[in-house]
């Protein structure tokens, strides 16, 4: 793909899906992106890590930064891109009682890729994981090689087995499992972006940022029923 094409405007659209697990169907919010028609383009699917969604991790737009959509970049370029919220995150489900850890996150890839693949009658699509994303992407790519065509794995994390720094860690879990966290109000968190940025009044950033800042009160407050110690 050349850059012939990157001034094409990028269409933005909303999709869901479902998971099945043994407490009913899990809904999975997908966004596609993508500049003309999609037909014979190459897919590729994003997968975000634990800080965040997919679209503050993949679309964000910044003024004054036209590549910081990286969905939009790519979609400019040809390609029809993709991502999912994981389970716990965004605008996907978040009503289980559950672990949300990689191999979960790897089953709502299996729904999502599922559901992709038929809506674009293909057969295979290519996976670019950061962070924890680069797990389950690796974790699904894994389990079902026969749908990647192609994988890239960014900031792969290590799991820190052994590590002295999360031996530490581990011994204030009492201690935070004790703890009563609140969730933070949005309109909190808008107050305080307009208090930094007085500059910037774009709406969807506002929002990104404040669906980034309570993903992660969100997850604190979750954190107690994941295998990982808080940070």
């Amino acid at each position: 793909m050349n850059d012939t094409s990157a001034s094409r405007s990028v269409n933005g659209v909303e999709h869901w899906t479902h998971k099945k697990t043994p407490d009913g169907d899990v809904r999975l919010f997908l966004w596609q992106k993508h500049a003309g028609s999609t037909a014979g383009k190459p897919i590729v699917l994003f997968v975000h890590g634990s800080s965040m969604a997919s679209q503050p991790t993949f679309d964000l737009s910044v003024p004054g930064r036209p590549d910081s959509s990286v969905m939009d970049w790519f979609a400019q370029r040809g390609f029809d891109c993709w991502c999912v919220d994981m389970e716990g995150y965004g605008r996907s489900d978040k009503k289980r009682d559950i672990f949300c850890d990689i191999a979960n996150g790897a089953d709502d890839l299996v729904a999502a890729t599922a559901y992709i693949l038929r809506t674009r009658s293909a057969s295979k699509l290519m996976a670019y994981g950061i962070s924890s994303g680069a797990l389950r992407a690796a974790l699904f790519a894994q389990r079902h090689p026969e749908h990647v065509a192609r994988l890239a794995l960014d900031a792969f994390v290590w799991t820190g087995e052994g590590a002295p720094t999360l031996v530490e860690r581990r011994k204030k879990l009492p201690q935070f499992l004790a703890s009563k966290r609140r969730p933070i109000d949005r309109a909190f968190v808008r107050s305080i972006f307009a208090r930094d940025h007085p500059d910037c009044a774009e709406p969807r950033v506002v929002e990104a940022f404040a669906d980034a800042t309570c993903a992660r009160s969100f997850r604190s407050s979750i954190r107690r029923r994941s295998r990982f110690p808080p940070s």
